[in-house]
């Protein structure tokens, strides 16, 4: 299914599901997972540590909240796909950084997790029938579809690694 199918509007969300070609969810996810594998994370592992300005998150922060909030999306996903009339908590993104602990581990394993993660969302999501992809729920504040919150998850990712090539590969050289 593709973008047009998403109902209701996301709202806040729409600002990252805007960031996608005009594909169907599975070739997005698919896509997104190659961007992943095309780091290279030994051009990274220098710049793990490094934060391009005080109060910014390291670059392996930005890779673990890129993992960290797939996470909660998918779990969302699984919620509304499942007809479960319960609203997920939310999360506090600062304090999931604060607490990553992500200092003694090298780029490679916070990448090699993302990536771990997104295969298992790419399953998730392939094992939705199209009746489950338009069931929709309250996530955080607003109501919406699990397609919408597949092509967030896809978003969101290249939100983060815009921001990775902006301000933190480009401020290295």
């Amino acid at each position: 299914m593709k973008k047009e199918a998403i109902h209701p509007d996301p709202g806040y969300y729409t600002g990252y599901i805007s960031l996608i070609p005009d594909v169907d969810l599975k070739t997005a996810l698919e896509q997104s997972l190659q961007a992943l594998n095309e780091l290279d994370p030994e051009k990274l592992e220098p710049l793990g540590n490094y934060a391009y300005a005080p109060g910014k998150w390291t670059l392996k922060n930005v890779l673990q909240h890129i993992t960290d909030t797939e996470r909660v999306f998918t779990y969302r996903a699984l919620v509304f796909a499942r007809k479960d009339q319960q609203i997920p908590p939310g999360m506090e993104q600062d304090e999931y950084a604060a607490n990553a602990e992500t200092g003694h581990r090298t780029v490679q394993e916070v990448l090699s997790e993302l990536k771990a993660v997104r295969g298992a969302t790419i399953a998730l999501f392939n094992s939705f029938t199209e009746e489950a992809l338009l069931r929709t729920g309250t996530s955080w504040k607003t109501e919406m579809s699990v397609l919408a919150l597949g092509f967030t998850t896809v978003g969101h990712q290249l939100h983060h690694l815009n921001i990775i090539r902006e301000r933190y590969l480009q401020e290295q050289n």
